[in-house]
C-alpha cells in the first residue's frame, strides 16, 4: 500500500485525478484500447464458433498484434486510472469482478488461440467451440462490470 500511496502522489497521477482533462483523456484511451483487444478477440471467438467460415483462422494471426497493442494501451491507461483513486477501487466489488473476469477471459483467449494455431482441425471441436463461447461471455462480463464500476465508484 505504501508503494501505491507514493505512486498516487506523482505529478502524472495527480494530473489524472485532479485536472479537468486528465481522467477523461486517459479513460478515452482505455476505451480505445479495450475496443482493440476485445473487438479482435470477440471476432476471433465468433469465427471459431462458425461465423464467417470463408475467412481462414490463420488469417487472424497478424491481427493478434493489434490485440497486443490494445492490451498495452489498456494496461497503461488502466494503471493510471486505478492509481488515481486506488483506495476506492480496491474496495469496489464491481472493480474486483471486472479484473477477475478480465484475467479469466485473457487466459481463455490465450488457450483458444494456441489450440487453434496448433491444430486447425481443433477449431471445429466441440470443446473448442465451448471455450470460444466462454471467452465471449467472459469478455462481455468484464465490460459490463467495468461499466458498473463507473456508477459505483464514489470518489473519496
Amino acid at each position: 500500500m505504501q508503494l501505491l500511496d507514493e505512486f498516487s502522489q506523482t505529478s502524472l497521477i495527480r494530473w489524472v485525478a485532479e485536472s479537468d482533462w486528465g481522467y477523461p483523456i486517459v479513460l478515452t484511451g482505455h476505451a480505445l484500447g479495450m475496443s482493440l483487444v476485445v473487438g479482435m478477440l470477440m471476432i476471433y471467438d465468433l469465427r471459431v464458433l462458425g461465423l464467417g467460415q470463408r475467412i481462414p483462422l490463420p488469417a487472424f494471426r497478424p491481427l493478434f498484434r493489434v490485440a497486443w497493442l490494445g492490451f498495452a494501451v489498456n494496461l497503461i491507461s488502466g494503471t493510471l486510472l486505478f492509481c488515481a483513486n486506488y483506495s476506492a477501487f480496491i474496495r469496489n466489488a464491481a472493480f474486483i469482478s471486472k479484473i477477475s473476469l478480465l484475467c479469466l477471459a485473457a487466459l481463455v483467449s490465450w488457450w483458444l488461440a494456441r489450440t487453434v494455431a496448433r491444430d486447425d482441425a481443433q477449431s471445429t471441436a466441440t470443446r473448442t467451440r465451448l471455450v470460444a463461447s466462454l471467452g465471449l461471455l467472459l469478455w462481455l462480463g468484464a465490460i459490463s462490470a467495468g461499466r458498473i464500476v463507473a456508477y459505483t465508484n464514489v470518489p473519496e
